[in-house]
């Protein structure tokens, strides 16, 4: 989650800022009241209400951070692609499926919170673009740079990508015997990095590239069908 230290001037707002990330993602926002926010971080409601006089407020500054937490790497890997010579595109985009993933490993929340906006939840509260900065344009003007060329759709291409890495993270998959296996099993993410890798590619007809994130191919990594137990 969001590392950072409460200093004694401001009155444990980074502690509620933390609890409040925790369980807007856990939660959502319209499940989450501002008694369960003040219990998990250990405060009085009315402490919560001094720092952010509404749930809403509350929401937006979550919002914001998480922002924060992505926007410097997001903006960074989509400039790489875009300003990558041809023959680096599919470094490039390998790069970007790999950071971007990674990202989301360490950060779980993201792709929690955004999770529960897809299925409408705080549908109410829309997103200063002035607080948080949209950051799907600058990957899809980076992804142009390799799907235009192939008659590839920039938008959809990005959207694959970020809708495949959050179902991924949060969910993983269920193998043949209906157990679950995700992100905590190498195997298993090494197949989904591959199949990210492939599955682009293929979609933009650039030449696949090594491995760079673990210098070695994970192709062969975890069986692609895997079989139950005796």
């Amino acid at each position: 989650m969001v590392a950072c230290m409460d200093s004694p001037q401001d009155g444990g707002r980074e502690r509620i800022l933390r609890a409040a990330i925790k369980l807007f993602a856990a939660l959502g926002y319209d499940s989450t009241t501002i008694q369960l926010i003040g219990e998990a971080a250990g405060v009085e409601p009315r402490t919560v209400g001094a720092h952010f006089p509404t749930k809403r407020e509350l929401y937006l500054a979550v919002m914001r951070e998480v922002n924060r937490l992505q926007a410097t790497d997001v903006l960074a890997w989509a400039d790489d692609l875009r300003t990558a010579p041809p023959e680096g595109k599919a470094a490039a985009l390998r790069r970007l499926v790999d950071n971007y993933l990674d990202l989301c490993l360490r950060h779980p929340e993201i792709p929690m919170l955004w999770m529960h906006r897809w299925m409408a939840d705080a549908s109410d509260i829309g997103l200063d673009t002035v607080d948080v900065q949209p950051l799907t344009p600058y990957l899809i003007d980076g992804l142009a740079t390799v799907t235009d060329p192939a008659d590839a759709d920039a938008q959809f291409t990005t959207y694959t990508i970020i809708w495949c890495v959050h179902g991924f993270v949060l969910s993983g998959v269920l193998d043949r015997a209906a157990r679950r296996s995700g992100s905590d099993d190498p195997g298993t993410l090494g197949r989904f990095r591959e199949h990210m890798y492939e599955l682009l590619v293929r979609s933009t007809g650039l030449p696949r590239p090594a491995t760079e994130s673990t210098g070695q191919d994970t192709r062969g990594a975890g069986s692609r069908h895997p079989e139950p137990n005796p």
